[in-house]
């Protein structure tokens, strides 16, 4: 049974979760476009498993702990919506810190070549939107 872009998405974040970022990685063409909106200090486009793999490791030194927690996975062909909960301390603080972003990734193939991080829902929802609608690839 071919698995769907949801279950590929949940099984994405549940190896991230679990620190096992190479093992996220091989879910991901190795020519994955990563964008994350403003206003996060990592905003921008990135490029490439390795690109993508700084990233990862830039965003995880800022933690001394740091989970994501899937809220909702909604599917429309090709395209998943993810609302994900951040929940973490951040380096040297005790204080939890939770944060919200609706992410957006496309799985054509089995593999996400297109990775989208934003932190206005309306954003979010309006991308997931406008990609799901255009026609495949």
């Amino acid at each position: 049974m071919t698995a769907t872009p949801e279950d590929l998405c949940r099984r994405a974040y549940a190896r991230y979760s679990a620190g096992e970022i190479e093992a996220m990685l091989e879910l991901f063409d190795p020519e994955v476009s990563v964008y994350v909106a403003p206003p996060n200090f990592e905003s921008g486009t990135y490029r490439g498993q390795a690109e993508y793999r700084q990233l990862l490791e830039r965003w995880a030194g800022s933690w001394d702990e740091m989970r994501t927690e899937p809220v909702e996975l909604t599917g429309r062909g090709e395209w998943v919506l993810a609302i994900i909960e951040y929940v973490g301390r951040g380096a040297g603080s005790a204080v939890e810190i939770r944060q919200r972003s609706w992410e957006l990734s496309h799985w054509p193939a089995g593999l996400c070549v297109r990775y989208e991080v934003y932190w206005d829902e309306a954003q979010g929802r309006s991308e997931f939107a406008r990609h799901a609608d255009e026609p495949s690839s």
